[in-house]
């Protein structure tokens, strides 16, 4: 009979700075209970209460165990242990913001991450080591987080190289975007983040999806450049990925979190795929930023993109590349573009036009179902709010960067989002802004009841 993994649940853990209580949810892998001489390493993960099966029904989460099982039983993974720490937010504080809120924030909510911080460290870290088998030491100890809770584990990580040697940032809220038609760019963006200096000895893992609408690839790979540039080694303590058609949302984080665990846990094997992803037409003027989304795929299932590459142009006249991608135009004319990685090579042709913009115009019209009173607005994808435009009808008009994909359902409030004509689980809606594009959708049914957290206390919008 196969070794079964287990998951316990601690209630009731007290976090004495934050002044609350919260469960922690403990995945031991398969053979712990029988293999007592045995020590782990630690992965510690935030919004824990969305790490293993959902909640609820209609609910999402990571499944984390599953991936983790899996790997295992491939021979790809040795056991680690699992603790996710489950997220309270109170309505005047954000546990994962450390030193900055978003402007629209600012005035009401705290930032709580020094002392959520101090709960991990010093209190959580503490107790798992004492009551479990653990390998204590950094090299064993992981830390992982998405959205906010990525941005959370950039700032707690980075201050704490002594405590945790691997840091996975799944779609980390590095930046807060906003649609904003009085700026040169079209955006308002914040920056969240402070700046890491330096090398410490930690292993970097950072990861985005190209439909996230405004949480913008770019965001984090400038990121991920700026730590090549404090000497960190891609490939080695540091690794990228822009995962195709992925959304900002807890199932496309489960869908892919075996990669950074086989990059900080597993073993990577050998390399046996490379592709060229992305525009190939890019301009010569209008402000559109071009670059290449290599993608070098190994045996084992793990992928990343290739931000040291060695690229040949073969018409260098047209463009040139830069080893992470970027391409800069030079003139139009249509050229061939060669990388090589990991001892395989992929070409692709690539054109440079006259001018190509930075922006494109989404025109977007819904029609809801009848309310006696209709709220002024609905939500459709990061950014785009659709106003009343009367009757059942709201609509927006929006300039958005270019090839931005997006991956949503339409919501009207915090969590009320819109269902299936039954009132089941609504398939996210999808579109890439490559061109000028009109849409119009049709708006079922709205849920009615907002989703709660799973700690039943506090709304959880780990995910903003």
């Amino acid at each position: 009979m196969p070794l079964q993994a287990a998951i316990l649940t601690v209630e009731g853990f007290r976090a004495s700075r934050l002044d609350n209580e919260r469960r922690l949810f403990v995945y031991l892998p398969p053979g712990y209970e029988g293999e007592t001489s045995r020590h782990y390493p630690v992965l510690y993960m935030h919004a824990g209460q969305r790490a293993f099966d959902p909640a609820a029904p209609g609910t999402e989460s990571w499944r984390i165990h599953r991936a983790a099982d899996r790997l295992i039983g491939e021979g790809l993974m040795e056991g680690i242990i699992i603790v996710a720490i489950a997220h309270v937010r109170p309505a005047e504080a954000n546990e994962y913001y450390h030193f900055k809120a978003p402007a629209e924030e600012a005035d009401v909510v705290r930032c709580a991450g020094l002392d959520y911080e101090d709960f991990v460290v010093n209190e959580v870290k503490p107790y798992i080591d004492a009551r479990f088998r653990t390998l204590p030491d950094p090299a064993n100890t992981g830390l992982l987080g998405s959205s906010a809770g990525g941005l959370c584990t950039y700032h707690m990580g980075f201050r704490h190289p002594d405590v945790f040697g691997k840091l996975m940032m799944l779609s980390p809220y590095f930046v807060k975007a906003q649609l904003d038609d009085s700026t040169p760019s079209g955006l308002r963006e914040e920056r969240l983040y402070r700046p890491c200096r330096g090398r410490p000895p930690v292993k970097v893992w950072m990861d985005i999806g190209d439909a996230e609408g405004l949480f913008l690839p770019r965001h984090v790979r400038d990121v991920a450049v700026e730590l090549l540039g404090e000497g960190f080694r891609y490939g080695e303590d540091l690794a990228y990925l822009e995962q195709a058609d992925a959304a900002h949302q807890e199932t496309d984080w489960g869908d892919r979190v075996h990669i950074p665990l086989l990059f900080m846990f597993g073993r990577m094997g050998t390399p046996a795929s490379l592709e060229l992803r992305g525009r190939t037409e890019i301009g010569l003027t209008g402000g559109h930023r071009a670059q290449v989304n290599a993608v070098l795929g190994y045996d084992s299932g793990f992928v990343m993109s290739v931000l040291n590459g060695e690229y040949r142009v073969g018409d260098p006249s047209v463009l040139k590349a830069l080893p992470d991608g970027t391409l800069i135009p030079l003139s139009p004319g249509t050229t061939t573009l060669t990388l090589t990685s990991g001892g395989l090579v992929a070409t692709g042709v690539y054109t440079v036009v006259p001018a190509l913009s930075d922006r494109v115009v989404v025109e977007m019209t819904a029609d809801v179902p009848p309310e006696a009173a209709p709220p002024a607005a609905i939500y459709g994808g990061m950014g785009m709010r659709l106003a009343h435009a009367g009757g059942n009808r709201y609509a927006g008009r929006f300039r958005v960067p270019r090839d931005t994909g997006f991956r949503f359902r339409f919501t009207k409030g915090f969590r009320k989002f819109e269902t299936d004509a039954a009132g089941g689980v609504m398939p996210n809606r999808t579109f890439r802004a490559s061109e000028d594009i009109s849409l119009h959708c049709e708006v079922a049914r709205w849920e009615e009841t907002p989703y709660r957290a799973a700690e039943g206390r506090d709304h959880d919008d780990s995910t903003i």
